[in-house]
């Protein structure tokens, strides 16, 4: 059985905050983040992405903070005395990714909602609402560590392959993911095999030769619609992947 003891949604601390205690017994939490966290696991302060999720158990180590700024986070304090929920059901002190943040809070705003009204079916109801969430964060945590972020850099790998005129630089697209420069990078080649900006090259290759072979635009124009600040960049960079100029390629691959 669930026993609620306070719900809180979207709560908003200013800069500076940091949570660093120990629950005591009967008392279990679990937090939802709205804004980029550090958290400490296994000792060490990491960094982690807007709709992590990280559930504690009574007697663990509670240490979080805001990257930057104001921390927003939605969490719910909680005892049960359910073997399935408290026995490795989900990992304790493990952040989650969860993919589907807007639509997981939904379950989160009803406990709140059932928690403070006091319906007769209260009880009945908020057991039900905390085993879905229970259930739809065991989903995430089982898709694994490593692949919980695929889903955004797949996304974010076509936004390169389709906008080559975009300004593709590390920090833009670490902030498309919400991860540090570093990690994204890591993830990066993890997933796909290559760097990110070498994607971003490829992806600006290959779009200037199609418009280079199927286009009768100036090679400046077409410099410019594949991200490059300047044509004579463009050119060493050409040659330098195809072996050619622009020019020669467009020469002997016009149709």
């Amino acid at each position: 059985m669930f026993k609620v003891i306070y719900a809180m949604i979207d709560q908003v601390m200013e800069e500076g905050f940091e949570d660093n205690l120990i629950f005591g017994k009967g008392e279990y939490e679990i937090i939802l983040f709205g804004s980029e966290a550090v958290i400490e696991v296994d000792g060490e302060m990491k960094e982690y992405p807007v709709s992590t999720c990280i559930l504690y158990e009574p007697g663990q180590r509670v240490h979080y903070r805001a990257k930057e700024g104001k921390l927003i986070y939605t969490w719910i304090r909680f005892d049960c005395d359910e073997p399935l929920y408290t026995e490795g059901f989900i990992p304790f002190g493990t952040p989650v990714y969860c993919p589907d943040y807007a639509c997981y809070k939904v379950y989160w705003q009803a406990v709140a909602d059932e928690n403070y009204w006091s319906h007769g079916s209260r009880e009945y109801v908020l057991e039900e609402l905390m085993h879905i969430i229970f259930h739809r964060l065991h989903d995430y945590a089982s898709r694994g560590d490593h692949l919980q972020y695929k889903m955004v850099f797949e996304h974010l790998r076509n936004e390169i392959k389709s906008r080559p005129d975009r300004e593709w630089t590390l920090q833009t697209m670490a902030e498309s993911v919400n991860l540090s420069k570093r990690s994204m990078q890591l993830y990066y080649q993890q997933f796909f095999h290559c760097s990110c900006m070498q994607e971003v090259i490829e992806s600006r290759i290959y779009h200037a030769k199609l418009l280079l072979s199927r286009s009768n635009e100036s090679i400046n124009n077409i410099s410019i619609r594949c991200g490059y600040q300047n044509v004579e960049h463009f050119c060493r960079q050409f040659k330098k992947y195809v072996g050619c100029t622009p020019g020669q390629y467009r020469k002997d691959h016009k149709g």
